[in-house]
């Protein structure tokens, strides 16, 4: 997925910075940058970016009273990124709606977490995944689907009341499409976490809460050595 943005920033160096630090991220676009608040509410509500980079500090005036005006009027997009020279506001900026809080002059180690978070934030949101195979393109209701299980470079997704499907995409293209609903738990399967009824780390599977239509017995898939760590501490919140 492609994401626009707009920088909301009064300092034309700034901006020049965090443009620089940006082209290294695929994806992302710029669509507009304002320098004043009422700049920024009205390039915000025009432009309908999925992020926005703004300045805690506009002149006089506050950048978090710009996402108190955009909340009125869209409450999912678009996400807010703070900028600061200022320490003092890292907590103000996690009360207000902020995604993520970043010092000036930008870390780009800082900056790379805050568009992962941001990135993962968008997936929950999804309800849907766009698949393709042979027959065309199909949306999918993330919600049904039980787990995917991988077949070289296939997949085949399990769904409730419905055909297994076979799409040419390998597991880990899917594991990047997917919100964190879904867990890898093998080299070749991806669960969803909501249908996950019990996990046991001894011998290494997790038991899903409906019946395989081929043994009418509960459905047990193996989590693999490497995965092993990642699934408890997410499913046991470890």
């Amino acid at each position: 997925m492609d994401y626009n943005y707009i920088i909301v920033e009064d300092n034309p160096s700034c901006i020049e910075n965090l443009r620089i630090a940006l082209k290294s991220y695929n994806g992302f676009s710029e669509v507009g940058t304002a320098s004043t608040l009422s700049q920024g509410i009205s390039l915000a509500l025009t432009a309908k970016p999925h992020l926005i980079f703004l300045d805690v500090q506009l002149g006089d005036e506050i950048g978090f009273d710009l996402i108190k005006e955009i909340r009125k009027n869209a409450t999912d997009f678009p996400f807010f990124i703070m900028t600061t020279d200022f320490d003092k506001y890292g907590k103000e900026a996690t009360n207000n709606d902020a995604l993520y809080f970043l010092d000036k002059p930008i870390d780009p180690d800082e900056l790379s977490k805050a568009l992962y978070k941001f990135e993962n934030r968008v997936l929950e949101l999804q309800d849907h995944i766009t698949i393709k195979n042979s027959k065309g393109h199909f949306f999918i209701d993330l919600s049904t689907i039980q787990y995917i299980k991988s077949s070289n470079n296939y997949c085949i997704i399990y769904r409730m009341d419905e055909n297994p499907m076979i799409v040419s995409r390998t597991l880990k293209n899917l594991e990047v499409s997917l919100p964190s609903t879904f867990l890898r738990i093998h080299k070749s399967y991806i669960v969803n976490r909501n249908l996950v009824q019990m996990i046991n780390t001894r011998t290494k599977i997790v038991r899903l809460n409906f019946k395989d239509k081929r043994t009418n017995n509960e459905l047990e898939l193996p989590i693999g050595n490497s995965y092993l760590d990642n699934a408890r501490r997410i499913l046991l919140d470890y």
